[in-house]
């Protein structure tokens, strides 16, 4: 992979282990306007694979 993109990627693990998946305020409505549908669960989903 090219050097940026390897940059890029080590940024984005650190920012994960720092602050790991907690969403900022607003960032779940900022997402359901950007998909135009509401948020799904992963336990949801996990469901739906289980079967």
């Amino acid at each position: 992979m090219p050097k940026w993109q390897a940059y890029e990627m080590r940024l984005m693990a650190e920012r994960h282990v720092s602050d790991g998946m907690i969403p900022g305020e607003g960032d779940r409505e900022r997402l359901t306007n950007m998909l135009g549908r509401p948020l799904h669960a992963y336990r949801d989903l996990a469901a739906t694979f289980a079967v």
